[in-house]
């Protein structure tokens, strides 16, 4: 009653039967929350990938056939287990995680899978663990889970971590063990007496362009006015350094984007980074009307007031040459059309987290239609599944111009198809 968005329950689990979770299944479906399920039973927590599967398949038929709760709105918790003990039980349980994964995402591809990432490396020292956790997260999203309780400050992206660690937790999650090579006593030996705050040093580039475009892909502003005007100063032009090297760099944060090998907090540094550096060369650039590749009204929908993601679509529109007009939260159809009619908009993006505002976007669609426009339009948002947009959202709208974006990256892709 008190919260304007989803919430969800945490948790349920058959530990010791099925009452206690018999209860929050219906305080979940009369209030629409989502349910996390731990793979755990009354015999114990899973461990095996089989044991993780077989509860798996419990808790789905118990929540979601016999009391109706969405599959997709079930989160299974399959469990992970430290890697770290150097116990012989131990030492698989993080490869048997991955493969319950695997497993129950090929047999229930519409429930969430989600995981308390960071138990996977407890016992190890700070500066380890942060490692272990990267790498795990990395091959659990490729395993297909959705979801993970992690803290952004105890992972880092995959490609500023040296190719040996990564091997070296790689042979740890897989237990790859051989002949005179334990990977548990190489990971200790390498990170012995490492901080958390300590990091393997990367070697910078030579050139001014190439400092500049590791900047952008690691998020770095110390500095970044320095070295735009060394860059200048040089003989760069503005448009030259935009084009030809920071947007080189968000193409690679776009390509480890949706490699899964850097997480969205770490996207929107690199984001930050290349706004800064747009906003220090504005000055010194020649504004010729009409020079934009083309004008997107942008907003988020009549009773959302939620903008992270919408925010982080304009600065990625907007570094890569297209005009954006943000028209902010908690906005109606009127104003949208006003804008697109004002500024010859070429789309409009809409956003929103809240489940309602997929209605919202819905409705939105059919009084388009009713007013005979033909505006491309493009949906993104939490809540929105691509079924939804290609199925209730397009045929709402009577021009069918209406598209899908999994996050701002594909809307740029998608804007780019707009301006053919």
């Amino acid at each position: 009653k008190l919260h304007g968005g989803k919430p969800i329950i945490n948790s349920i689990n058959f530990e010791d039967g099925e009452q206690a979770a018999v209860d929050r299944l219906v305080l979940a479906k009369k209030f629409g929350a989502g349910v996390i399920a731990l793979t755990i039973d009354e015999v114990g927590m899973a461990k095996t990938a089989e044991d993780k599967l077989r509860i798996a398949r419990r808790l789905i038929e118990f929540a979601c056939d016999k009391y109706g709760l969405p599959q997709s709105d079930l989160l299974i918790d399959p469990l992970t287990f430290t890697i770290a003990t150097g116990n012989e039980d131990d030492r698989k349980l993080g490869q048997w995680t991955l493969e319950g994964i695997r497993m129950i995402r090929d047999e229930f591809p519409d429930v969430q899978i989600v995981l308390g990432l960071s138990n996977i490396s407890f016992g190890l020292n700070p500066a380890a663990r942060h490692v272990l956790n990267s790498v795990f997260l990395d091959h659990a999203v490729k395993a297909g889970m959705t979801g993970a309780i992690v803290h952004v400050s105890k992972i880092k992206p995959l490609h500023l971590i040296p190719a040996e660690e990564v091997q070296v937790v790689e042979d740890l999650i897989f237990d790859r063990r051989r002949e005179g090579y334990d990977p548990l006593q190489k990971l200790l030996e390498i990170f012995s007496g490492r901080k958390a705050a300590d990091s393997v040093k990367k070697v910078r580039a030579e050139t001014v362009e190439g400092r500049l475009k590791d900047r952008i892909v690691d998020g770095d502003r110390k500095g970044l006015g320095e070295e735009l005007q060394a860059a200048l100063d040089q003989g760069n032009t503005p448009l030259s350094i935009i084009n030809d090297v920071l947007l080189d760099g968000m193409k690679v944060v776009g390509e480890l984007f949706g490699a899964g090998k850097m997480q969205l907090p770490f996207v929107l540094q690199s984001a930050e980074t290349m706004k800064a550096a747009v906003a220090y060369l504005e000055p010194f650039m020649e504004k010729i009307e009409g020079q934009e590749k083309g004008t997107i009204v942008l907003a988020t929908v009549k009773g959302d007031v939620h903008d992270i993601g919408k925010n982080l679509v304009d600065i990625i529109l907007t570094n890569n040459g297209y005009r954006v007009v943000n028209l902010g939260i908690k906005v109606p159809l009127a104003d949208m059309v006003a804008a697109v009619k004002e500024h010859r908009a070429h789309a409009i993006g809409m956003s929103g987290l809240l489940v309602k505002s997929t209605v919202v976007m819905r409705e939105n669609l059919e009084e388009m239609s009713r007013q005979g426009l033909e505006v491309p339009v493009l949906l993104g948002g939490a809540a929105l599944t691509r079924n939804f947009v290609e199925d209730d959202c397009v045929n709402a709208y009577s021009s069918g111009r209406v598209a899908y974006a999994r996050d701002a990256f594909d809307g740029l892709h998608l804007m780019d198809r707009v301006m053919g």
